[in-house]
């Protein structure tokens, strides 16, 4: 058996660096509060989409649609969010369609008045789930293109 020739060491260096000091507990909640917004709970995605689209959405009252809105509309920028990013410049014609329909709700004004909301609230959940239909169909695609690649 013959000796194996010893690799080089590299010369330790001393860095003139100190090192990180504990982050001030409000800051790690500041960026574990951003991150929790980059998730989606599928759960609570049906949730409010069946609030606002199911069998029980004739019942729904002014304070229940004031609470389910602004969640239904986080889960619309998430959602977009996550599928331009999934596609990185490679966005299929639907996926640009619906991205554009949801920028346009996005800026539109929340309407006054109750039924107008109710409408509005039933646009967004419509364009919620056109997002995760073509979140779908992108991540089949992938799958599908993954098994031929391998």
């Amino acid at each position: 058996m013959t000796p194996h020739p010893a690799l080089p060491r590299r010369e330790r260096r001393k860095l003139g660096v100190e090192p990180a000091g504990k982050a001030p507990v409000s800051k790690l909640r500041t960026c574990i509060d951003s991150m929790h917004d980059w998730f989606i709970e599928d759960e609570e995605i049906d949730d409010a989409l069946d609030a606002v689209m199911g069998k029980e959405s004739a019942l729904l009252t002014q304070e229940e649609l004031d609470e389910l809105l602004p969640r239904i509309c986080k889960h619309l920028r998430q959602l977009v969010h996550i599928a331009t990013a999934r596609c990185s410049g490679d966005g299929s014609p639907e996926l640009a369609e619906v991205v554009t329909r949801a920028q346009q709700l996005d800026a539109t004004q929340v309407p006054d008045d109750f039924p107008s909301a109710r409408g509005y609230a039933r646009r967004v959940a419509l364009v919620v789930g056109d997002v995760l239909e073509v979140l779908a169909v992108e991540q089949e695609a992938a799958e599908a293109e993954e098994r031929w690649s391998a």
